[in-house]
């Protein structure tokens, strides 16, 4: 047989061991049994164990996503509302757009802030969801870094040119689209999260190759995308907007054609972004697929119920969007905090299918960490409860004048600062001493 022979024979041998190997692919991840899922999930839990009884961190992982997730969309409503103002010849839009946009670069910070903790939480029980999809994207999620960077600049470009509207809106535009782009990033890790049955085979295309670029795109859901951060953000900001004018509707130089204007404004968006909200949660609770019986359950009953709730309390406020600020905060707040809880609810309802749950996660109680956490949520509560009502009087003082903290207002200032001081002595004494433990 001749060299050519040879090897002609050997590349037909070659290719039929690869069409062997994706035929074996194919069959191999074709799909996982949920007990095989299940286990899959056990496997990849860790084995050290959560440090405290999951249900505990579940509760306050709502609690810190609720908080988050209203920052999430006053930087985004605010910066919706800035684009339309600044394009508007009404001196009454342009001065709206430049409070609003503020209003966004103020809220980018507290979202940064405040989304750490609902992200240790969820990684703490959650881990095999959390580190599987965003090693699936994790590409795009390294860059979710970098554009929430680029848009927070741009949002501060915007800021610096507000009294120029065309540098403005051009800035504003950038900066919503890279906020947007940083949502679709969330969205997406969080969404393929709720599909463990997918993941081998999205990473293997089904058993034929390793897409190990992070750069691909697995799972999303438009009703998903709408109803949980850019309708919202619409209607928060409107919210938002009554406050506004019933905050600074006091203060004399705050005109009252002004005041109300905001508050009329703020009313109407409030009223419209929450219709939309409303159509495409619901749309959302439908496209969950049925084995999770997501559709009958109390907790999707319980978050339209909530939203139902708060366009009522809305709708009212048109006639007295002022008098009606308060009433509408405090709705808005328990239709956020329900939502918190269903999407909380899709989690446990996800993983059920295969067997798994977070409330058999092994605990090794270990109490000098949850100590120090408790100590330090209370110190920073005390400490903010502080700086938001001194923030809040000082804020209603008319423009020229300083305002003057009362003798408790001073001594709450001194004990807040004692306090602190305890707790930085106590934060570094314990770290000292772990080192030097580990060291001697």
């Amino acid at each position: 047989m001749s060299m050519v022979a040879y090897q002609n024979l050997t590349r037909w041998v070659l290719l039929g061991v690869l069409a062997l190997m994706l035929l074996g692919g194919r069959l191999a991840f074709a799909g996982q049994s949920p007990a095989e899922v299940g286990a899959m999930l056990k496997a990849m839990a860790d084995p050290a164990g959560a440090p405290f009884y999951p249900v505990v961190m579940q509760i306050l992982q709502v609690i810190t996503w609720a908080l988050h997730i209203v920052f999430v969309w006053t930087s985004i409503g605010g910066l919706f509302y800035a684009i339309y103002g600044f394009t508007r010849k009404d001196p009454n839009h342009q001065r709206l757009a430049r409070a609003m946009l503020e209003l966004s670069k103020v809220s980018v910070s507290l979202a940064i802030v405040m989304g750490v903790a609902p992200l240790l939480f969820y990684q703490v029980i959650y881990d095999p969801l959390w580190y599987a999809s965003a090693n699936l994207s994790a590409s795009w999620y390294i860059m979710f870094i970098v554009f929430l960077l680029i848009g927070y600049y741009l949002i501060w470009g915007a800021y610096f040119t507000r009294m120029k509207p065309q540098l403005a809106t051009f800035f504003s535009i950038g900066g919503v689209i890279f906020l947007l782009l940083v949502g679709f990033i969330i969205h997406v890790v969080n969404y393929q999260a709720l599909y463990p049955e997918k993941w081998v085979e999205w990473y293997t295309s089904g058993g034929t190759t390793m897409n190990h670029s992070g750069w691909n795109i697995y799972a999303f859901n438009i009703f998903r995308y709408l109803a949980f951060l850019v309708f919202p953000s619409i209607s928060v900001t409107g919210v938002f907007m009554m406050l506004y004018a019933w905050y600074f509707g006091k203060r004399p130089e705050f005109e009252r054609e002004y005041v109300n204007f905001s508050a009329n404004l703020g009313a109407k968006l409030a009223l419209m972004g929450g219709a939309g909200w409303i159509v495409f949660h619901v749309l959302y609770i439908f496209s969950v697929p049925a084995d999770w019986n997501a559709k009958g359950s109390i907790f999707a009953w319980l978050s339209v119920l909530g939203l139902l709730l708060c366009a009522g309390v809305i709708f009212i406020a048109q006639k007295n969007p002022i008098g009606m600020a308060i009433p509408s905060l405090v709705a808005g707040t328990v239709a956020t905090l329900l939502i918190a809880v269903f999407r909380e609810y899709l989690r446990v309802a996800s993983t059920a299918r295969f067997g798994y749950s977070i409330y058999e996660y092994k605990v090794n109680l270990e109490w000098l960490s949850p100590m120090l956490f408790v100590g330090t949520t209370l110190t920073g509560l005390i400490l903010y409860a502080y700086a938001w009502w001194m923030a809040y009087r000082a804020g209603r003082t008319p423009k020229g004048e300083v305002y003057q903290a009362s003798e408790t207002e001073d001594a709450l200032g001194n004990a807040s600062v004692f306090i602190v001081t305890l707790w930085a002595i106590v934060f570094i004494g314990t770290g000292l001493i772990i080192i030097a433990r580990n060291y001697i």
